[in-house]
């Protein structure tokens, strides 16, 4: 198992937080058949990327930025005070019971058309979908109906202070390191500007690591003005008989621009579940 000397350690410790540590150099120290330059094992996007000994023990695994006390990559593993539900949202909690709108859209067939030529859509394509028919100006209730404007996406490294649980005194770093963003769009909801940051997964329902929303909100917190509001959103789109669901979480996480939240402390406001046909 490639983190039990991890958690040994962690463990003898009486700490919450081991690391951050360089993954490269742990693994070479403790001689783990793991490739060094493989992110799997510390890249995790929902709970079933969590290695079993760290879902075991309660404990999740947060990439950190280039390492600080070796080469590669950082991480950090954190023993959440209530298991690693703490670091994950659950499809099933999130979605499961709520009531499926069947949504017309408002938009002219034509400017559709070619979300309905391809049998499979990409995640991209689902994520413009969702923009271009009105799907998510319904669901998160914009004071512009219909299509929204080309979004931002992109990757890039940042370096930013997080707290890996509220329960954690100290701050740690995440040092030149990818944070990748899914989709970025503002706009204006009860006359309010609005930025929207949007995590977006496909296929059956699953989980999501709570970091991939709160990293992205962390990176851009210092170059957001104050007065607009960052909103985290979980988008899951799944297919169905001739239409596509698209399961929308608003989540709710403490201003990063006035303290560091805990990684744990996003949490889900309002969910809503619109069913588009295709």
């Amino acid at each position: 198992m490639v983190f039990e000397p991890a958690l040994a350690e962690l463990s003898a410790s009486n700490r919450s937080v081991y690391g951050p540590t360089s993954f490269r150099d742990y693994v070479t120290r403790h001689a783990i058949e793991a490739s060094p330059r493989t992110p799997r094992y510390i890249s995790v996007d929902s709970l079933a990327d969590l290695a079993p000994e760290l879902r075991e023990a309660g404990v999740t695994v947060l990439r950190a930025g280039s390492a600080p006390d070796g080469t590669g990559t950082g991480f950090v593993l954190v023993d959440g005070p209530n298991g690693v539900g703490d670091f994950f949202l659950r499809d099933e909690a999130c979605f499961a019971g709520r009531s499926i709108d069947q949504f017309s859209s408002p938009i002219d067939d034509e400017r559709l058309v070619s979300f309905r030529l391809l049998p499979n859509l990409s995640e991209t394509s689902l994520v413009n979908l969702a923009l271009a028919s009105g799907v998510l100006s319904e669901a998160l209730a914009l004071d512009t109906s219909g299509s929204l404007t080309p979004p931002a996406t992109g990757r890039s490294t940042f370096t930013f202070e997080f707290r890996p649980h509220r329960e954690h005194p100290a701050l740690l770093e995440h040092r030149n390191g990818q944070v990748e963003i899914d989709t970025l769009f503002a706009e204006r909801r009860n006359g309010e500007r609005t930025l929207f940051v949007v995590e977006a997964k496909t296929g059956p329902r699953a989980s999501l690591a709570k970091h991939k929303l709160v990293y992205p909100a962390l990176a851009l917190a210092e170059s957001v003005p104050p007065e607009i509001p960052i909103v985290p959103v979980y988008l899951r789109c799944r297919r169905t008989d001739g239409a596509i669901a698209f399961e929308v979480a608003e989540c709710t996480l403490p201003d990063p621009r006035e303290s560091i939240p805990g990684v744990d402390e996003l949490a889900v406001e309002r969910t809503r579940v619109l069913e588009l046909e295709r």
